[in-house]
């Protein structure tokens, strides 16, 4: 760790950061360690805590009272207060002449998780700059990722075979029979059973099954579905918002329509002078990333409650947030390291299913790397992960905002301008070069055609592009 950088980074923020707690330990050990310890023990990829340093006085190194007793104290904490026990790495440095340590506390392995507080018996997570209290069903939810879960295979109760799409099976049976020899001499339904979509008795599907070929899942299992918002900047709230519904296939491709209807599609040009329209947001890493949430999503019971949720930020962002953190990987080896899969057996299912033409699942392992490479051919920014353990986000920038019919050069400059966030006319002549009232006039033919809006606040009206 460089220490000086990671100091004046916090002081920057004003705030400690997800990874790095600081205390000042100056007088004594600090109390409540074995608190913070949990939260990162908890939490993907641990963090640190810089032990003579005080946050009061702008993260200013103020010194240990004792660096060897402070180490000691530290594995003490980490072996004694905690259960299960975990083992941190305490190391001494010197800044600005004053004596600190530094407890590097690594996450804790699955089978581990929850690491808890023994005096307290709370658990913990970390989160933006603090330690927050796992909820009964983020314990559960960690604790549903000891071992290879397999609650896909689980049978639906009360579900039937009737409760299946029989044009989907059928077309799912040509496929599996296609695939391998071993299914030439079985029945339709010996090979649904074989596959895990019914039944060891062939009555009734599996949750797998019901999720890839299901006529109507949220029968049995209201909350599988995706809730999917536009949302609109300061009092404007939620723009439009879909709850979508229906086995996996089906709620991607619905997925996609929903966007294409609520996001822009630009006209790009280029240098030989040919245009063509793009959307705001490339439809094949969205269809990627979306069918990755709904696919590897928790769906342990403390997790079945829970939606998959897309967020579009107007203008700015799209959030996919699934149930549940990664399961066998870390974000740095997204894309890279060999897939680990929560729902094997729904992963395996989807193989051979097809909706609207296209599979939902291409290639095991094949979706992030595709996204990625999608938005590079777009010229947006690359993907954002975040993984909190309990649920896991990817976020999404628009790409180039393009050129828009019918505007004139000069107020195309000025729609050019925005940039997610509101601004008032003296930011936009700042950013565009143009006088006010040059940027008065852009704004008048842009909220004509709808892709401006504005917003009074405190006396100041600010000014956002529609999506």
């Amino acid at each position: 760790m460089d220490l000086a950088s990671t100091l004046e980074s916090l002081r920057r923020s004003g705030n400690d950061s997800r990874e790095i707690e600081v205390k000042s330990a100056h007088g004594g050990y600090p109390d409540n360690l074995a608190q913070t310890m949990s939260a990162f023990a908890n939490t993907p990829g641990g963090g640190t805590i810089i032990l003579g340093v005080d946050e009061q006085q702008g993260f200013q190194p103020v010194g240990v009272y004792d660096p060897a007793l402070c180490q000691q104290a530290a594995c003490n904490t980490a072996r004694n207060a905690l259960q299960p026990p975990i083992v941190v790495t305490p190391e001494a440095a010197t800044i600005d002449g004053q004596a600190v340590v530094l407890v590097f506390v690594p996450e804790a392995g699955r089978d581990a998780k929850p690491v808890r507080v023994i005096k307290s018996g709370r658990a913990y997570m970390r989160m933006y700059d603090g330690d927050y209290r796992l909820s009964e069903a983020e314990e559960q939810i960690l604790a549903a990722q000891r071992g290879q879960p397999r609650y896909d295979d689980q049978v639906v109760p009360l579900a039937s075979y009737a409760d299946l799409d029989a044009a989907a099976v059928d077309a799912y049976v040509v496929k599996r029979r296609a695939s391998s020899g071993r299914f030439a001499p079985m029945s339709d339904r010996e090979i649904l059973v074989r596959t895990g979509v019914l039944s060891a008795s062939g009555e009734g599907p599996t949750l797998a099954g019901l999720l890839a070929l299901g006529l109507y899942p949220q029968q049995f299992f209201p909350s599988l579905a995706l809730q999917a918002s536009l949302v609109g900047h300061g009092s404007v709230r939620a723009l439009d918002s879909v709850y979508l519904t229906g086995p996996i296939p089906a709620i991607v491709d619905d997925c996609g329509d929903w966007i294409r209807r609520v996001t822009p599609t630009a006209i790009m040009s280029d240098v030989a002078g040919h245009v063509a329209d793009r959307p705001a947001y490339s439809p094949i890493a969205v269809r990627e990333l979306v069918a990755n949430a709904l696919i590897h999503r928790d769906l342990s019971p403390a997790a079945v409650n829970q939606p998959v949720v897309l967020r579009l930020e107007q203008g700015e962002r799209m959030h996919i947030v699934s149930p549940g953190g990664l399961y066998g990987i870390s974000v740095d080896g997204l894309g890279r390291a060999p897939s680990s899969l929560r729902n094997a057996r729904l992963t395996e299912v989807l193989q051979f299913v097809e909706h609207r033409g296209q599979r939902v699942v291409e290639r095991i392992g094949s979706g992030i790397p595709a996204a990625q490479q999608a938005l590079a051919e777009a010229g947006a920014p690359p993907l954002e992960f975040d993984d909190r353990g309990v649920r896991f986000t990817v976020t999404l920038r628009p790409g180039p905002a393009g050129v828009v019919p019918g505007l004139t050069l000069a107020t195309q400059e000025v729609l050019d301008a925005f940039r997610g966030q509101p601004v008032t006319i003296a930011q936009l002549a700042g950013r565009s070069g143009k006088t006010p009232a040059q940027i008065r006039y852009a704004i008048t033919k842009l909220v004509d055609a709808h892709l401006v809006t504005g917003e009074s606040l405190d006396g100041r009206t600010r000014w956002y592009r529609r999506a």
